[in-house]
């Protein structure tokens, strides 16, 4: 499960405890300044990398962090200022502050190994058993269109539109609409099959493909949301940002574009964390 999405629940969790208190200001997650979220990010991450970590142990990294990004402790929280409520020893903070982290610490253990919906997916239906034939003798339409390979080659690599098949001489495979038509327009490769039978693991090897080429349109699309985060970000932000993820120190006296350029670089050096 993504970091991400962790930290959006231990965030809600912790602002339905606060609803619960009579304190209905928690904004909902995508509603959070970057501040909030990269704080919330730095707690999943600090909990996943040291599993034994306590809740005192966390407040501590974090009151440490906060520390030496300039904040100090504040009857009221304000970001502008820089002054937090919590930027006391742990032994000072009020039982429901505590309990608060005591929530989240619980939240990332819990959710930190299941595994994420769209992979299990895809996972799952690469160890689907081959049924194709069977559908079809029984007389039931499958929805695919069978193609016969009539190439010179020995052995061809479908490269081109990334399937991930591999087709050998006079072999037939039942594919997806769409990807047949593809296909079919290179006569000299392919010809139709009518109802020829499936020879292969056709949908086993479509369904590792489909799963690869998901993950990595997840991975482009996490990416370039950051880079959208970053772009929303102004001075203070992206100094905290650079700091809390990957633990770079950005010259403030840069203007507010030239340190989103910056942080861009530690993404695509780095990835996202």
């Amino acid at each position: 499960m993504k970091r991400a999405l962790i930290a959006a629940i231990a965030h809600t969790i912790n602002a339905a405890y606060c609803a619960s208190l009579g304190d209905a200001s928690q904004p909902t997650w995508d509603d959070a300044p970057e501040w909030q979220k990269n704080s919330a990010l730095a707690g999943v991450d600090m909990h996943i990398a040291n599993p034994d970590a306590t809740p005192e142990q966390s407040h501590e990294s974090w009151l440490a962090q906060k520390l030496a990004d300039g904040w100090q402790y504040g009857p009221e929280k304000d970001p502008e200022k820089k002054l937090h409520p919590c930027c006391v020893p742990y032994a000072d903070l009020p039982v429901e502050q505590k309990t608060k982290d005591y929530l989240f610490r619980a939240t990332v253990h819990a959710l930190k190994d299941i595994p994420d919906a769209d992979e299990a997916v895809a996972q799952a239906l690469t160890k689907l058993p081959m049924v194709t034939g069977t559908v079809k003798a029984q007389g039931e339409p499958d929805g695919l269109d069978a193609v016969r390979y009539i190439g010179k080659r020995d052995e061809w690599f479908d490269r081109v539109y990334n399937s991930g098949l591999v087709f050998f001489p006079r072999q037939v495979r039942r594919i997806p609409p769409e990807l047949a038509r593809k296909l079919l327009k290179h006569s000299d490769l392919f010809e139709p099959a009518g109802d020829g039978e499936d020879s292969g693991d056709t949908a086993q090897v479509l369904a590792q493909a489909k799963g690869e080429q998901t993950q990595k349109s997840r991975e482009l699309e996490e990416i370039q949301a950051l880079y959208d985060q970053v772009d929303r970000m102004d001075k203070a932000a992206l100094v905290e940002f650079a700091k809390v993820n990957y633990r770079q120190d950005l010259d403030k006296r840069k203007s507010a574009g030239a340190l989103q350029t910056q942080v861009k670089q530690m993404i695509d050096q780095f990835g996202v964390v």
